[in-house]
């Protein structure tokens, strides 16, 4: 029995799921991970008042009241600064601590030294040319939410804020394919090859570990046995033999086993897809069609996957569509979409077109019997 779509996330949403496991790992191999927890700023930079260029600083007050005397040099290296007296205005270098009481920076072009004074030519304000303390991290504050993927540009950060931990998810997901006709991957054989199975152990992978069972024979006992290896991991997805002929028999193994949630929801491309719960874990079944595999994932997987951690992991955009399109379907349909800037560009239809896979950005579900027009707006969600 199909159901409504609407009705699929309200089931997913009410999921209550163990927490996740987690990891620690150095900055660098976190790169690509998702992070599962806050990490927030352990210092503020710059840690004191700092020049933002080569130049003298003193005060600001001192600067018409009297004649600057050059009472020294201050380098990035300099630990205890001095403690300005005044009239005195002392040489300093990009990156170094200001002498204490200091409020602004004359650059070295802006100036002329005649003996031991300094006489400043530029015009200047209040704090212009420094960098004061925690201006731009504070301590305390947040630096990088929990559900961010880590980016090499999160390593600087870190590094320089003394982190050299940080926690991410560790979930451990298995993986195996349906039918007497696949070959497994990595495998040599007449037959079709497991072309599927290998896209999500790259797609999974910024979310923990992917473990591959291969492939289910189409028997009732056989796909139980993956399954039952399978719900040793904490997500199991099945791809293939999601359908309702009579060698499909995950979604029968999934309710003798446990729980099935719904069996497929009526939209086109994703209507096979199904969704179950062995023994406390979530079981995905995604259909055997290119298409429709990473369109199901994308709706109900990632659906389950931000019930895990807490974090909403799917990403919706609103475009204009760049051509009509009629929805001559008999029930609501998924359309892969391109994006253009602001324009959604509908790409062929079909459930196992690879090279339309390839060009897009995401999908939309259009409502059956509907009209759309260039340039209405429609709702694009977008692959992880």
């Amino acid at each position: 029995m199909l159901i409504k779509i609407e009705e699929a996330r309200s089931l997913i949403s009410k999921l209550s799921l163990q927490n996740p496991r987690t990891k620690l790992l150095d900055p660098l191999s976190a790169v690509g991970k998702l992070l599962s927890r806050d990490v927030v700023a352990t210092k503020n930079i710059p840690e004191v008042d700092i020049s933002a260029m080569d130049g003298y600083a003193f005060r600001f007050d001192d600067l018409n009241k009297t004649k600057l005397k050059i009472a020294g040099k201050i380098f990035p290296s300099t630990k205890d600064p001095p403690t300005l007296n005044q009239g005195e205005a002392y040489y300093v270098t990009t990156g170094a601590p200001l002498p204490k009481g200091a409020d602004v920076v004359a650059r070295v072009e802006y100036t002329r030294v005649e003996g031991d004074n300094l006489i400043v030519n530029g015009p200047l304000t209040r704090g212009k040319d420094v960098r004061w303390t925690g201006e731009d991290i504070k301590k305390g504050q947040l630096l990088i939410p929990k559900g961010t993927q880590i980016t090499p540009y999160h390593i600087p950060l870190l590094l320089q804020q003394g982190i050299r931990k940080v926690e991410v998810f560790d979930i451990s997901f298995c993986i195996f394919g349906n039918g007497d006709e696949i070959v497994p991957w990595g495998e040599e054989g007449n037959g079709i090859p497991d072309s599927i199975s290998p896209a999500f152990f790259k797609l999974l992978d910024r979310f923990g570990e992917s473990y591959y069972q291969g492939i289910a024979r189409d028997d009732l006992d056989e796909v139980k046995k993956k399954l039952s290896v399978c719900v040793s991991h904490d997500f199991v997805i099945s791809i293939g033999g999601s359908s309702v002929g009579e060698k499909d028999f995950v979604k029968r193994a999934i309710s003798e086993m446990g729980t099935l949630l719904f069996e497929g929801v009526s939209a086109n491309v994703l209507k096979r897809g199904a969704a179950g719960i062995i023994s406390g874990k979530p079981v995905l079944v995604l259909p055997g069609q290119i298409v429709s595999a990473v369109t199901t994932f994308h709706e109900h997987g990632l659906h389950i996957l931000s019930r895990m951690i807490g974090v909403e992991l799917r990403e919706f955009v609103t475009c204009k569509l760049a051509s009509n399109v009629e929805v001559d379907h008999k029930m609501d349909s998924t359309y892969l979409i391109k994006i253009d800037g602001e324009k959604a560009i509908p790409l062929r239809w079909g459930v196992g077109l690879y090279s339309e896979l390839g060009k897009a950005s995401g999908f939309t579900i259009l409502r059956r019997g509907k009209t759309y027009k260039e340039g209405e707006e429609v709702l694009v969600q977008r692959f992880i």
